[in-house]
């Protein structure tokens, strides 16, 4: 399906946002045969063409006998069917994961009918272009002016004064990416419908380079595009050359990009997500002083699986690259954010690109750079329902003062007593001077010593 046909079964951009479509209706009659992303309910393309939903559009899904409720992915298949054909076989019925069927109560062997409503506020970008460079530091987004005006419109019905995150879902991968409404900005320059990222920003989504592999969803949608058959060829060719596709050259690798955007693989939808934070800073104080003294660092980055042998344990597997932007050393603590939830672990290399392809489908070595390894048990207890879903991985500034405060713990005692039997030496008047200054002096030595850790990520 093209970008142009697939705008068209999903209507104009924030349609969905006036909530007044009537969900439609299916009955999960079994299990998903892929448990990634975990939050994934399989449809057929028949249905989802009729009711237009988009292939990994983000949607509400509740059981019709009670109140439960889940978000899922829902993923278009055609099951035992032909799509062509005028047969209803499995038509109106849906597989899930487990743990979709826990959120709502469903049994293994149950049948149960659902409704599946899209989300209220949702915007869809058919081209994304490249960033303007004076923004790229900055981490903002750019959106033409169509769909700034409806986001705002979103922004507007909210009540809450809180700082309100929006999620970009790229529909060919499912790689999603969080950002805040003040990094999103207009850009009256831009065409209808497109969206400027970072490169950074598109390495997260999947947008940068050609995936090593196309997946079934994928290869649907380049089988459906509405491009001459060349382009098709040259994309078929590429993949079928070797089981995990990597570019010859930069030529190969823009042409190949050029062919699967013109196939409608850029298109991107944004939502309203489900968490927001405080805007005010009195809540950020604890972080806001202890990141004073040793530096504050963080960095978004795409979760994955980690080594085998880390399941079970508060490790996580970073690149050297991405520890270094830390400032951390091996094994020091890191702070896992995924929107209200947060984790804390041990962050230790991917010394290896062999064993993180052990468990991860990576085929160059520069895939390794923005992907965090989580094990399966801590990505569950952050709400992280997808391998490719942006996290922020933090610094634990509260760890690396624990840690240095230690360290020059006896340096700091020596000084005290140096002080107070200063004090001693002049009599009692000039020692509660002293005591007064070595009290405000504490706080200033201890800056100083924190000096180093500051320096690794100013």
């Amino acid at each position: 399906m093209g970008a142009d046909r697939v705008q068209a079964s999903h209507g104009a951009p924030g349609e969905a946002a006036r909530g007044d479509e009537i969900p439609a209706s299916i009955t999960v009659a079994g299990k998903a045969d892929s448990f990634v992303p975990s939050n994934r309910i399989d449809v057929s393309a028949a249905w989802a063409r009729e009711h237009g939903f988009l292939n990994r559009e983000l949607v509400h899904v509740e059981r019709a006998d009670d109140s439960r409720s889940a978000e899922c992915c829902l993923v278009i298949t055609a099951f035992d069917e032909d799509e062509d054909s005028d047969s209803d076989a499995g038509r109106d019925t849906a597989k899930t994961t487990l743990r979709v069927m826990e959120q709502l109560g469903i049994g293994a062997g149950d049948r149960a009918c659902i409704s599946v409503r899209k989300h209220e506020g949702t915007l869809l970008v058919k081209h994304v272009a490249v960033q303007r460079i004076d923004k790229v530091r900055e981490g903002c987004v750019a959106l033409s002016e169509d769909l700034y005006r409806e986001l705002e419109a979103i922004e507007g019905g909210f009540s809450s004064k809180r700082r309100h995150y929006y999620r970009l879902n790229h529909l060919a991968t499912g790689a999603l990416c969080y950002i805040p409404f003040d990094k999103i900005e207009l850009d009256k320059d831009l065409a209808p419908e497109t969206m400027r990222l970072s490169r950074y920003q598109r390495t997260l989504l999947n947008l940068s380079v050609p995936p090593c592999t196309l997946d079934e969803a994928t290869r649907r949608l380049i089988a459906r595009a509405d491009v001459d058959p060349e382009t098709k060829r040259r994309i078929a060719a590429c993949y079928d050359r070797a089981p995990q596709f990597v570019p010859e050259s930069y030529e190969e690798q823009k042409t190949i990009r050029r062919d699967l955007r013109e196939c409608g693989y850029d298109a991107v939808q944004i939502t309203a997500s489900a968490f927001d934070e405080p805007a005010h800073l009195v809540s950020k104080m604890p972080k806001a002083v202890s990141g004073f003294m040793v530096g504050n660092s963080s960095i978004l980055l795409k979760s994955c699986r980690p080594y085998d042998n880390d399941e079970g344990r508060d490790i996580v597997r970073l690149s050297r690259s991405a520890m270094v932007h830390l400032g951390i050393d091996e094994s020091d603590k890191v702070i896992l954010r995924h929107g209200k939830a947060k984790a804390k672990a041990r962050a230790l290399s991917i010394d290896s690109l062999e064993r993180i392809r052990e468990t991860n489908t990576i085929a160059r070595e520069a895939d390794i750079d923005p992907i965090v390894g989580i094990p399966a048990f801590m990505r569950r207890d952050l709400g992280v329902c997808d391998l490719d879903e942006a996290v922020l991985v933090e610094r634990d500034t509260g760890y690396l003062f624990t840690k240095n405060l230690n360290a020059q713990f006896m340096p700091m005692i020596l000084f005290f007593l140096a002080v107070i039997q200063t004090g001693f030496l002049f009599g009692s008047v000039v020692l509660g001077y002293v005591l007064s200054v070595s009290i405000v002096g504490l706080p200033i030595i201890a800056f100083i010593m924190f000096s180093e850790q500051r320096a690794k990520v100013k």
